[in-house]
């Protein structure tokens, strides 16, 4: 039928949880990368109320990496936010196209009704 579209290849369920994830993932690295800039920051500036023993400036460099790492995760959190709207819209579009040829459908058996 020329009116219906594919579905998503993964399971419904899978495509929620997608929603669920990405959102949950993307507050978890926002936070991540905040809270690691600012102690790399910190570090750097030689803060006396962080007491480590070894090389602040290298703690601060790994911050710095690790920030750098949860950027990348919270792109990936996106990409899943991105990916899971798309598919609502997939599925949007399938319940129209469904509804609009059993419209169809039911005009065509009204037509063919024989008049009593």
């Amino acid at each position: 039928d020329k009116f219906q579209l594919s579905p998503p290849s993964q399971d419904r369920e899978a495509m929620g949880c997608l929603e669920d994830c990405g959102q949950c993932c993307g507050l978890l690295s926002f936070v991540g990368i905040i809270f690691l800039f600012c102690l790399g920051a910190a570090l750097d500036a030689g803060s006396t109320s962080i007491d480590m023993k070894g090389d602040k400036s290298a703690a601060a460099t790994s911050c710095y990496i690790a920030g750098a790492i949860y950027i990348v995760f919270l792109g990936l959190s996106g990409v899943c936010l991105y990916k899971a709207k798309k598919n609502k819209e997939l599925e949007e579009a399938e319940a129209a196209a469904k509804l609009k040829r059993e419209e169809q459908e039911e005009n065509q058996d009204i037509k063919r009704a024989p008049v009593a």
